[in-house]
């Protein structure tokens, strides 16, 4: 049996701290680094984190006593009509919050679990739950969440560890390029995350003792700092910093690309939608919770309330219809949206730091108090006061893309033409015509248009072929859909990791990054099966024509995207494996040298030891720098992806090629240098 005391411990008021700070950071923090502070946004992360943790220290100074409530507090320092004032400001805040959480809640529920659905329908059965949640009062929430607490979170770690093996370190580098301006603003943007634990000030009345409520906010800032660092290097160093920085969600987008091994949890957005459906529940309740309780405050002065608990329901309805009110504005309107989110930075948050401070100094704290209220004014004016069922859907799981009517998207807009709902959740891959491919103006178009769209999975691969019509056809001979056996050969069948292949997620990012070379898999039909013998490169965004198998097989092996590398023998193999490669950087006489050094295990198959170590190695690096050499001057393709390296190695030529990049690859000698441990030599 639980006690109904009105009392949490503090290990609960912990987990609802972290609950409040975890979800609205870990969606819109991201994408704010990338835009503020770009790589440096980790260099952010701690500053705010230092920000947050001295506000902490701020309210505990400042907090009051113990077992009063902070809105007593406010009136007895600063008078009825003072405290009044600070107080409605407080929930003006509260129930702004509340509308704008409840409308990023609708919203990703709409863009990824319920597309179609009416977003009044939705936001009305979440401020029901809201108000079914506050039913239980904070005692019913607190023990909740702490059940839940780790049966939410245990499954972020994994998700993240399954991400990490597609993170691209280089993408980390360069540091110290963001101007002092832009850290700044990223660290003011993860204070103002963390600045929500101003909710301490109106628990202290549901702990037993200050010591134990402000040490839980100390560990929550920690904890969600730390995740926040965490989670932007693994967004960072996959999407990289400018395709970051366009992306609305980055989390769920990271969901959404994550594949993990053995072919379980397709839909890994879907499953970890419950960290955020929870989360963002969790500070939504908080908001509507306070907002109430100041709101109820307020009221009394004006007319006397009946002993008891019922009346409650009064001000929980009310700030819940004020914040529905809130949500449907930032939904109807993107001007009001963005007055908000400039409200946030430049009144809101200021107004929590400030508001406890002046609330301590009775002596002069009126006096700030009408300061205040006449600045928060001046910049209020300076900021700019369909569903459907299963059975009517239809899931594709590839689709052909043949030329700029179809990148209009006939098959996109089919679902128009009939009664069916066209679903693409589903979707394994792209399949584009080369006639297409080639025409970067058309792919450019239509890749923009997918990702505003947002309707295609990131994760689904793409192909190029030069028939998609005789390649579709091939799924009668196979028995299955041709994106379906593509996706088996991809992932489970290569010894090519399935991160090499491009995914049209990859397509977006190239889009912005410009770093990368892409090699997709150019498909054909042999002995009436798919195969793959050709690879057209996708250089930095832009078509850069066809390499042979072999080549793409090198520049897979060299970027550790494959398992196993073959060289052909006089009368056998050379098989390479383990390999762990380093890239340098050097220049001599005006020549400008990319070294590779490959580590790696080495074994012979069918030569009957005719060849020594020695000659072996310097067979693989002969094969290996006449490959590169030739799709080089054949190309101008790298084979090595050195390009993205230079922004952590050779920051100087990283300066040089970011306004010239198209003629890196003509400018570079590349070498390369195998050190084998044999293995096998027989």
């Amino acid at each position: 049996m639980f006690s109904e005391n009105n009392r949490i411990s503090g290990r609960q008021m912990y987990r609802l701290m972290t609950y409040d700070l975890l979800g609205i950071g870990t969606l819109l923090v991201p994408q704010m680094l990338a835009k503020t502070a770009g790589r440096d946004g980790i260099l952010s992360i701690g500053i705010g984190m230092a920000a947050a943790l001295a506000y902490l220290w701020i309210l505990r100074r400042l907090a009051p006593p113990a077992q009063e409530s902070y809105p007593e507090y406010m009136e007895r320092q600063l008078g009825r009509i003072g405290g009044g004032i600070v107080q409605t400001g407080y929930l003006i805040y509260l129930v702004l919050l509340a509308g704008y959480v409840a409308y990023l809640f609708a919203d990703i529920i709409l863009r990824d679990l319920l597309r179609g659905e009416s977003f009044y329908l939705v936001l009305s059965v979440i401020m029901l739950l809201v108000l079914y949640g506050l039913a239980g009062g904070i005692e019913g929430r607190a023990r909740v969440y702490e059940m839940l607490f780790w049966f939410l979170l245990i499954p972020l770690f994994p998700m993240l560890f399954a991400a990490a093996d597609e993170v691209c370190t280089d993408y980390w580098a360069p540091l110290g390029m963001s101007s002092l301006k832009g850290v700044a603003g990223g660290a003011y943007g993860v204070f103002l995350n963390l600045s929500f634990a101003f909710f301490l000030l109106f628990s202290g009345t549901y702990v037993r003792r200050q010591e134990t409520l402000f040490a839980a906010g100390k560990r929550a800032i920690l904890f969600v700092g730390c995740l926040h660092a965490v989670l932007y290097l693994v967004l960072e160093g996959i999407f990289g910093v400018p395709a970051l920085a366009g992306m609305d969600y980055p989390a769920v987008t990271l969901m959404s690309t994550v594949k993990i091994s053995g072919g379980f949890l397709k839909r890994t957005d879907a499953f970890m939608f419950g960290v955020w459906f929870f989360t963002l529940y969790a500070l939504l309740n908080s908001c509507v919770f306070y907002g109430s309780s100041i709101a109820e405050k307020l009221w009394k002065p004006i007319r006397k309330m009946p002993k008891g608990k019922n009346y409650m329901w009064i001000f929980y309805g009310s700030v819940a219809v004020a914040a529905s009110v809130a949500a449907i504005c930032f939904y109807r309107s993107r001007a009001v949206f963005d007055w908000y989110e400039r409200f946030l930075w430049y009144v809101g948050t200021p107004f929590l730091v400030l508001a406890p401070v002046f609330t301590a100094q009775k002596k002069w704290g009126r006096r700030m108090l009408a300061l205040a209220v006449i600045c928060a004014a001046a910049l209020l004016v300076m900021t700019g006061c369909a569903p459907a069922e299963l059975e009517d859907r239809d899931f594709p799981i590839d689709i052909a893309v043949r030329d700029m009517k179809d990148a209009g998207l006939t098959w996109y807009e089919a679902e128009q033409e009939g009664n069916r709902m066209v679903d693409y959740s589903h979707l394994k891959v792209l399949i584009l015509e080369q006639e297409f491919v080639e025409d970067e103006a058309a792919v450019q178009e239509w890749l923009a248009f997918l990702k505003e769209k947002s309707e295609v999975p990131r994760n689904a691969y793409v192909v190029v072929t030069e028939d998609a019509e005789a390649l579709l056809a091939q799924s009668e001979t196979l028995g299955e859909a041709v994106g379906d056996y593509l996706e088996e050969q991809f992932e489970n069948v290569s010894q090519i990791k399935k991160q090499a292949y491009p995914t049209i997620g990859s397509l977006y990012q190239e889009m912005d990054n410009r770093q990368e070379t892409l090699f997709l898999p150019y498909v054909t039909v042999k002995d009436e099966k798919p195969a793959v013998e050709q690879y057209y490169v996708w250089k930095r965004g832009m078509p850069a024509g066809m390499v042979d198998a072999e080549a793409a097989r090198l520049a897979f092996f060299t970027q550790n995207r494959m398992r196993e590398y073959g060289l052909p023998l006089e009368e056998g193999m050379l098989l390479l494996s383990d390999a762990t490669n380093e890239i340098t950087f050097s220049e001599k006489d005006g020549v400008r040298e990319v070294l590779v050094t490959i580590h790696c295990s080495g074994s012979v198959q069918g030569t009957g030891g005719k060849e020594n170590k020695k000659e072996l190695a310097l067979l693989a690096e002969d094969y290996m720098n006449r490959m590169a050499a030739n799709v080089q001057r054949k190309r101008q393709v790298d084979l090595t992806g050195s390009y993205r390296k230079l922004g952590g190695a050779a920051r100087g030529w990283y300066e040089e090629y970011q306004k010239r990049g198209e003629n890196y690859e003509e400018e570079i000698a590349i070498v390369y240098q195998v050190k084998i441990n044999w293995i096998h030599l027989s």
